[in-house]
């Protein structure tokens, strides 16, 4: 089992941190503006850094259609 430390540690790993969600949406416009659609991405909160980061939603929410 991985420890808190290391999990809190690799949860921004690689990631771009962004101050607010409007800022992450724009970045999610751009990206699709640069090499087309790449999937339905959202803006979320980070716990760890405080920031806003991006990406595709987890499966339980794929499924829902408000977020489609």
């Amino acid at each position: 089992m991985a420890s808190k430390r290391k999990i809190r540690r690799n949860s921004c790993l690689g990631k771009h941190r962004y101050a607010s969600a409007k800022e992450a949406r724009a970045a999610i416009h751009g990206l699709h503006q640069r090499k087309g659609f790449q999937g339905y991405m959202h803006a979320y909160y980070c716990d760890f850094c405080g920031g806003f980061h991006f990406g595709h939603p987890p499966k339980s929410r794929r499924s829902n259609r408000k977020y489609r």
